[in-house]
């Protein structure tokens, strides 16, 4: 077994850790972005509240989870714009 193939084991032991440590904290921010877009959605679909979906409401949403949406749907009601 030669000093390269040591080499290349070791790097993708490597890059596959920093890759579990991105996704681990990439996926519930998608999660909860998803969770939020769907309030949004059923909300606006049902006429209880129209919430205008955009990056920054779907951002609040996303790193808030439902608090977020919450915060979200309490400043549109009061009519303050994001």
């Amino acid at each position: 077994m030669g000093y390269g193939l040591i080499i290349a084991l070791a790097l993708s032991v490597i890059v596959c850790y920093i890759l579990f440590r991105i996704l681990k904290s990439v996926v519930p921010l998608v999660l909860n972005g998803i969770g939020g877009i769907v309030i949004f959605w059923l909300l606006n679909y049902f006429a209880i509240m129209h919430v205008q979906i955009d990056w920054l409401t779907f951002l609040i949403a996303a790193i808030g989870g439902v608090p977020g949406v919450l915060i979200v749907l309490l400043l549109s009601f009061l009519g303050i714009p994001l």
